[in-house]
């Protein structure tokens, strides 16, 4: 039985993702936790060179690794600096987030491989990375667990544990903090609740900021019909998914680049609205899915949730006669996102396939901070290990990431997806 390194987004005694490897692949696995700072948002200063040369030595001598998070950029290059000869997967799992994600896969050109594999969730995510010269593949080989998340004909009992009316029910599932714009979908909760009396609006999550949700919970009172399950079990929250008449969200968010919840709602036969954004295209792209197109801000271009057209979306969902049967809702999506059919994806980490001939993606319009291509213009000339050192330079880094929310606003932009056109157009 082949053995695969696992590089965990953050330090984990117990990482699901090697056991799903494990038991799809029949692989073994050694994990190592190497220090997770960079893959934090924001990125944090790198401890020293030689501690995470010494974390990830124990990998050297297999032919096939998995490095998640941002960070996977810069282990991989280490990894090769220090003879590493194998095989790398990278699942960044974050849309590019500033200067830093920007150095990382410059460096990690220096030292490709043509059996790597880089995997994000959309194909607008894909082509921000061909903007920086990374080609990736889209998909998310994790999928959604296809054995907790389905038709649960038991689902009702989850009303008297989370203590939710009877009626129909519009849900929330995710982080609850400001990217996710909880603020927009409470808006049109409340206003579809004038439509539907009987509407009880349901935000489930397992992160929430207090700062964020303070002034939200000061706004609603019992008569709200808003309620709120935090840290529901993944049984709980499968069950939301098949008690709920509609799942929504209003996120434009730059981070993920999946959309996570909107598939696991479907994949319980419940049908979603979402923007047209970034991962919410393509998942939607079945029964039971509705995108609608987001505002754009006039002052810097970047994207808005349209309160009206997804409360309309709503509405239409919920008074539509020939909605998709959820069954059929659910079938689709287990056959697009279940992990027992996505987990195939890895197949590389065992067989040692390269990427397809012919599957790049034309790369995004995105514009680069002058600075920035200066001093990557500078990284070119030296020597990969040289360039590999220099990611530690701190007083640098800092100087750089002062341009990242100006990037961060151009990525927004990137991820829009115009309903005129079906990929990304290339830069000329």
């Amino acid at each position: 039985m082949p053995t695969v390194g696992y590089v965990p987004f953050e330090e984990t005694t117990r990482s699901h993702e090697a056991e799903w490897l494990r038991d799809f692949l029949d692989v073994d696995v050694q994990i190592v936790n190497a220090v997770s700072a960079w893959n934090h948002s924001p990125p944090r200063p790198l401890p020293s060179i030689h501690e995470i040369t010494r974390a990830l030595q124990p990998l050297l001598a297999l032919s096939a690794v998995v490095l998640e998070g941002p960070g996977a950029f810069l282990w991989a290059g280490l990894l090769r600096t220090q003879g590493y000869a194998g095989a790398v997967t990278l699942l960044p799992g974050l849309n590019p987030r500033g200067w830093r994600d920007v150095l990382a896969t410059a460096v990690y050109q220096r030292f490709t491989d043509r059996r790597d594999r880089v995997f994000v969730g959309s194909r607008p995510s894909a082509a921000l990375f061909a903007a920086l010269g990374v080609q990736a593949d889209v998909g998310e080989p994790y999928g959604i667990d296809d054995r907790t998340f389905r038709l649960r004909p038991e689902a009702e009992r989850v009303r008297s544990e989370l203590e939710l009316p009877s009626g129909r029910l519009l849900l929330y599932a995710g982080r609850v903090e400001q990217d996710k714009d909880l603020y927009s979908f409470l808006q049109i909760g409340l206003k579809a609740r004038l439509l539907f009396p009987d509407l009880a609006v349901v935000v489930a999550s397992h992160m929430v900021d207090d700062e964020y949700i303070t002034p939200i919970l000061k706004n609603l009172d019992d008569a709200s019909g808003v309620y709120f399950a935090i840290e529901p079990s993944r049984r709980q929250l499968a069950d939301l998914y098949n008690i709920a008449d509609v799942f929504l969200t209003a996120s434009t968010s730059r981070f993920e680049t999946f959309g996570r919840a909107p598939a696991e709602a479907l994949i319980c036969g419940c049908p979603s609205v979402a923007p047209r954004y970034d991962g919410f295209v393509e998942i939607l792209a079945q029964p039971g899915g509705t995108i609608v197109d987001p505002k754009i801000d006039r002052f810097d271009g970047t994207p808005l949730a349209d309160e009206v057209g997804l409360l309309r979306a709503v509405y239409n969902v919920l008074t539509d006669p020939r909605r998709p049967a959820r069954e059929d809702i659910a079938d689709v999506a287990r056959r697009r996102f279940g992990r027992s059919q996505t987990m195939g994806m890895l197949r590389n980490l065992v067989d040692g396939s390269t990427r397809k001939p012919g599957s790049a993606i034309a790369p995004a319009c995105l514009e680069l901070p002058e600075a920035w291509h200066e001093q990557l213009a500078k990284l070119a000339t030296l020597k990969p290990s040289d360039a590999l050192a220099w990611c530690w330079n701190h007083a640098q880094q800092e100087r750089l990431a002062k341009y990242d929310e100006d990037f961060q606003a151009d990525v927004r932009r990137s991820l829009c997806v115009p309903p005129f056109r079906q990929e990304l157009v290339p830069c000329r």
